[in-house]
């Protein structure tokens, strides 16, 4: 019950500071001179492609710049271009230029920024309804932010497919196999060996696409005995670009692995060495990460889980619900775009 009071408090308090932490866009002006103040209905508005006339006197300049977690609501731009023109008529001017219009962006304020200078006129030139003028400048300017918008996602969208279409790899690294291994006088919980990966992919403009994979595995225990695993097999590949240079993907596949084991002994001064092997379908599932050096080469890790069950020898009383070999494969390697 104390819990859930503190929790209920805590949270008020939270939400308490967070709105009290939000604040309006910050208007700052730069005046050249003073004069008495006008009405925000007579002062007329330039977009940044317009020339303000000659007659025109500059009296100074103003920014409306995001105050640090502005609502976005608060922060249109139709919100920020009405702050600019009321600090205009406040400053004693009838004429403000855009000179830059910072639009929301993923890496920048969430908030549209203007920055433009103000101007007196002469009275002459206010011939045009103001109010009529902005929602005009208004509904442009929303039809320039959807666009970006839309070109943004796009842009987004065709670097992320943007991927190589033919692949070839070449990792290698240590490999452990993490199922138990037992051996005539001892129980092995995991053990470290040699892996080599090389794999084949072709991608399509979807990020979609498929390869052909070859593992191998090596290892050695003070028994003497020695352990080698190979595996082929196709795989389906979801693969991604995040930026320009960077490449994510994951894989699926399900091929045909083959172990083989052999151990060489002494027994009673006599060498021997006994060997045997199996073939059986076995999945692999990978997830891989690269960064593309250039357009040709590129270094990259890769991580790959591969599952693949023995045949119980005779006689054998399981004490696990798995018999075989459970292994992962952490590589680097080199990266080639075909």
């Amino acid at each position: 019950m104390l819990y859930e009071t503190i929790k209920k408090v805590g949270m008020i308090a939270l939400g308490i500071i967070f709105v009290s932490c939000q604040t309006a866009p910050r208007v700052i002006a730069d005046l050249a001179e003073t004069l008495p103040s006008r009405s925000a209905d007579s002062v007329m508005v330039f977009k940044t492609t317009e020339d303000v006339p000659a007659s025109a006197r500059k009296i100074g300049t103003v920014k409306v710049k995001d105050g640090g977690l502005t609502p976005t609501k608060d922060c249109l731009f139709a919100n920020m271009l009405a702050l600019a023109v009321k600090k205009t008529a406040e400053s004693g001017g009838n004429g403000f230029h855009i000179d830059e219009h910072k639009y929301p962006g993923f890496h920048g304020s969430t908030c549209h920024r203007v920055n433009g200078t103000m101007y007196l006129l002469p009275d002459s030139f206010i011939t045009s309804d103001t109010r009529a003028a902005l929602n005009n400048l208004e509904l442009f300017e929303e039809d320039v932010v959807q666009e970006r918008a839309s070109r943004m996602i796009t842009d987004k969208r065709d670097k992320r497919l943007n991927n190589p279409k033919d692949i070839f790899k070449l990792s290698a690294g240590p490999s452990w196999i993490t199922s138990e291994i037992e051996t005539y006088n001892r129980t092995y919980k995991s053990k470290c060996g040699f892996g080599l990966n090389a794999e084949f992919q072709h991608i399509w403009g979807s990020g979609l696409g498929i390869g052909i994979n070859y593992l191998y595995f090596g290892t050695s225990f003070d028994e003497g005995f020695d352990m080698s695993m190979h595996y082929i097999g196709p795989s389906i590949i979801l693969s991604l670009m995040l930026g320009e240079r960077w490449r994510y993907e994951a894989s699926l596949g399900v091929g045909l692995s083959y172990y083989a084991e052999s151990v060489t002994g002494n027994y009673r001064g006599l060498s021997y060495t006994a060997s045997g092997s199996e073939s059986k379908v076995s999945p692999r599932f990978g997830l891989g990460i690269e960064y593309m050096l250039t357009k040709k080469v590129g270094l990259g890790f890769q991580f790959s889980w591969l599952t693949m069950t023995l045949k119980e020898p005779e006689g054998y009383d399981s004490k696990y619900d798995f018999y075989g070999i459970k292994r992962i494969d952490p590589h680097i390697g080199l990266r080639v775009y075909l």
